[in-house]
């Protein structure tokens, strides 16, 4: 059994190798890695809400994260992609990246922990700590600490960051 495991990972790792350009395999080892956070600090995906909330801007939001998600993917992939063209220093926007990064984990219900996001910031982590300072002053994202780890910090979008990072999306 173990056999048969090994020799369709193998398949499946030798498609990947032969499909996948270097920057793809990479987006697939940041998501994996954000998987093995997830699981690391036994997240479990939110219970369920009540449909009875009033209609608002976040419902709006909340009612259609998934696709707006995509979207927010398409827009941060192509911004990975210009870099592949442009040296970085002439593309510089990391609190956007980061406000795009905790949108999308926001619609599947996860955490993003402050290591995460700085990675997904694509700058110095001195730099993208203080964006997150700066996001966290102006309202748009908040701060946890993890109840397993208190060496582990979460940060994640307000009400606020969702409906203005939701509604760009979503009129974009």
């Amino acid at each position: 059994m173990d056999e048969v495991i090994d020799e369709k990972g193998d398949a499946l790792l030798d498609r990947l190798a032969e499909n996948w350009t270097p920057r793809e395999m990479r987006d697939l080892a940041s998501t994996l890695l954000r998987l093995a956070d997830s699981l690391d600090q036994d997240w479990e995906p939110p219970q369920s809400k009540s449909i009875f909330r009033w209609p608002n801007a976040l419902t709006r939001i909340e009612k259609n994260a998934l696709n707006l998600a995509m979207k927010a993917r398409l827009i941060y992939d192509s911004r990975r992609k210009r870099r592949e063209l442009i040296p970085a220093e002439y593309l510089g926007e990391p609190a956007w990246d980061m406000l795009l990064e905790l949108f999308m984990q926001y619609s599947g219900g996860a955490k993003v922990s402050t290591s995460s996001l700085c990675i997904a910031s694509d700058c110095p982590q001195s730099t993208a700590l203080r964006y997150i300072a700066e996001l966290e002053k102006g309202g748009m994202v908040k701060r946890s600490s993890s109840h397993h780890d208190k060496r582990v910090n979460f940060v994640e979008l307000t009400d606020k960051g969702i409906i203005a990072v939701g509604t760009y999306l979503d009129q974009h």
